[in-house]
Order: structure tokens, then sequence, then C-alpha cells
């Protein structure tokens, strides 16, 4: 994510109490419910060089199932989200590393809706909790380097479908960077199998407008099924429930098809 100096000049600006002696004690509050609500927090350490924070908190944030939409470890910005669940929307934090005179410093900001009225201490910990684990020296080197834990997320078609459509609306083109890369076991109803090519793909019935009607927002859900799976595919009847794991490839935003790859069948 390139910042422009004006924009950068405001994170350092969010992340001023960056000196202090604790996460906790640099945290800070701002605005209201009304305007909306900012939230900061940041840690520093001697020896803690720009690209290593930012390389940690990469790891840090998808340890945690968080998405990391973009990142610039040369400027020292990144951008990482906390996934939607039926609680709330997806929630970005915008994280800022700088060193000066050989002390580095990583600090995060959150930016709250007008409306919402979150957890302050809630909030704080949240915060803390990602950047109390920032390390300088080899073990935040290690760390910046380390490989983070693959987890599967484990959904249905409709709520996929559901939260796709919802965030198609708020910012289409961030949608590829948030899945990206990250598998997937999603059960439903199949709608029926297509041979594209030398392989085989199939599509979820993700339910129709939740208004009624043709829901001309929804987002499709398809799955091209590994080589090994050809059997499986070809098996497959139309609108027989199952669970098909696979990774997310890519978004077509033209057609709002969510695409997947390599599927397997349970």
């Amino acid at each position: 994510m390139k910042c422009t100096p004006l924009f950068a000049v405001l994170l350092l600006a969010a992340a001023a109490p960056a000196f202090a002696d604790t996460c906790e004690s640099s945290f800070q509050k701002k605005g209201n419910p009304f305007k909306g609500t900012n939230f900061t927090a940041s840690v520093s350490h001697p020896g803690l060089t720009v690209p290593s924070a930012i390389g940690q908190m990469r790891v840090i944030a998808k340890n945690a199932n968080m998405d990391v939409i973009d990142e610039d470890a040369a400027s020292g910005s990144m951008l990482i989200e906390e996934p939607q669940t039926g609680l709330h929307k997806n929630l970005p934090l915008i994280v800022s590393a700088f060193n000066e005179g050989g002390t580095g410093t990583v600090a995060l900001l959150l930016k709250v809706n007008p409306g919402a009225i979150p957890s302050t201490e809630g909030v704080k910990k949240a915060m803390c909790d990602l950047l109390t684990q920032v390390k300088p020296g080899k073990a935040g080197e290690q760390l910046a380097a380390a490989t983070p834990k693959a987890s599967v997320v484990n959904t249905t078609a409709r709520e996929f479908g559901s939260r796709l459509r919802s965030q198609h609306k708020d910012n289409p083109g961030a949608m590829e960077a948030r899945y990206q890369g990250k598998e997937y076991a999603i059960t439903g109803r199949v709608i029926t199998v297509f041979k594209d090519g030398n392989g085989y793909n199939t599509g979820f019935d993700v339910g129709g407008n939740p208004s009624g009607g043709i829901d001309f927002d929804s987002v499709a859900i398809s799955c091209r099924f590994a080589p090994s799976q050809t059997a499986y595919a070809m098996a497959l009847r139309p609108k027989e429930n199952v669970t098909l794991k696979g990774v997310i490839d890519h978004y077509d935003q033209n057609n709002r098809v969510m695409w997947l790859r390599d599927c397997k069948g349970n």
C-alpha cells in the first residue's frame, strides 16, 4: 500500500504516543459514536527495523486468522483486516512502522464508523494482543520469516454467498486480496457440473435476494476440481448437498464470481 507523504505524516501523528512504556499506556481513543471513533496503539523496541516490523505483523495477523489486504515493507505500511462475522463487518486496521534513532516503532490505527459503539477495553486488548508479539533483533527476524499457521475456513455456500454479496456492494476491489490463497471448506447444494477445457467445475446454490425477486447483486461461488477429482465431479448430481474443500484462486469482478481451485469432495 503506497503512502503519500501527507498520509505518512498522518499515520505518524496517529502513532504519536509510540514511545510510551507499554502498548496499554500508548492506547488512545479519539472521536465519538456520532462522528466516528479512532483507536491507536503502538510499541517500540531498540533495534527493530521497519521490514522486520512489517514482516512480523504479517505473520501475527495471519496467525490470528486476520486478512492481509496490502503491505509495503519499504515504506512501513500495511492494511490488515478482522474478517466479517455475524456481529460486525470487516474491521480494517492500518499498520505503520518507522525507525528513529535506532528505535523501531510499529503502530495500529482502527477507524470505527459512526453509529458503532465498540468496547474500549475490548479494542485495547485486541490491538495489544497483536502488538506485544512484535520482537526486536534475531527473534523478530525469525518471526518475520516464519510460515503463518494455515487454517481451513468452514462455512456454508449461502452464508459465504451472503457475505460476498455484501462485500461486493461495499468494495469489490478489495475482495480478491481479502480471500486469495485461503483454504475453504464449503457446504451446500451444487448447481451442475461443467467441463472446462481438460477440467471440471461446479457452482454452489447461494440463495436468492433476501427481499425477494431477482438478485442482481448476488455473487456466485465456483469450484474448479483438482485433476484427481474427475470421477467424483462426473458423478455429482444437480442439487446434491456436498462439502468441497479448495483454495480461493481469484475474484471475477465483472461476472461476480469467486473462484476456488484444486477442489476436492468430502
